[in-house]
């Protein structure tokens, strides 16, 4: 996984685009000019480097670039590829084999909007320490989450409430007594109706009607957690529950 990713972010800095703005940089920035390749940026990071003036300064540089424009990420990243796999590396520890796709998508991404929103100018100093602090943060706040929502959502599958048993028994029957086609046609109905949204209708037609992939697919897929995904089908068929009580069961032109 990391292998790959590694060789997926030094193959976008055979880019045009992005070799031509790190000659830009070189060409102004006489830091960059004592570095001349990635492997000298990144031996600039590693632990134990001790030239901490040059090295807050091309970070800095390389921050002020991509809160404007995001092209030079990539070289951000494999500049604290051993910091930032070595946080995931201590992540996927805490988390179960199948959740680690998931984790290392969700470490990609806060590590950009961590890069993307660190405050300059009142965090000069120590840069690749803090934006690998602030990335651990809102990952582990993340799975804190996370913790909760599946906590949640296991008790509601073990302790099924008799309002639960009824949603989920009545809005399938909604959408599984009909042929596929005219599942789908009603559910769009409720789109325009107001009932549920397209992103809805699109997770019940997927796992409910035709049935192509299941909910854990889906999930994936759509990049959200498992968890998150079944809160959405359950608020989802509870509004189609509601809705057909309020219009009559039964009567598909209320």
């Amino acid at each position: 996984m990391l292998a790959n990713y590694r060789r997926l972010l030094e193959a976008q800095l055979q880019r045009q685009e992005i070799r031509q703005a790190i000659e830009k940089i070189r060409n102004s920035h006489g830091v960059f000019r004592r570095y001349p390749t990635v492997e000298d940026l990144a031996n600039l990071c590693q632990t134990g480097a001790q030239n901490y003036e040059d090295k807050d300064a091309v970070l800095a540089i390389l921050l002020s670039k991509i809160k404007r424009e995001t092209t030079l990420f990539p070289l951000l990243h494999l500049i604290l590829w051993e910091s930032w796999a070595r946080l995931f590396n201590s992540k996927r520890k805490s988390v179960p084999a199948s959740d680690r796709d998931e984790l290392f998508s969700r470490l990609q991404v806060d590590f950009f909007h961590t890069a993307v929103e660190y405050p300059l100018d009142r965090r000069p100093r120590k840069i690749d320490v803090n934006l690998i602090l602030d990335t651990r943060k809102k990952i582990s706040r993340w799975q804190r989450e996370e913790a909760v929502r599946s906590e949640r959502d296991e008790r509601f599958d073990e302790i099924e409430t008799p309002e639960s048993k009824r949603t989920w028994a009545l809005a399938e029957l909604l959408v599984s007594t009909v042929f596929p086609e005219e599942k789908e046609e009603y559910l769009l109905d409720r789109i325009y109706r107001g009932v549920i949204n397209k992103l809805e209708y699109g997770l019940i037609v997927e796992t409910q009607v035709y049935k192509r992939m299941n909910l854990k697919e889906w999930a994936r897929i759509n990049g959200v957690p498992h968890a998150t995904a079944r809160s959405w089908l359950y608020r989802a068929k509870l509004a189609l529950r509601r809705y057909e009580e309020a219009n009559r069961v039964g009567d598909r032109r209320p």
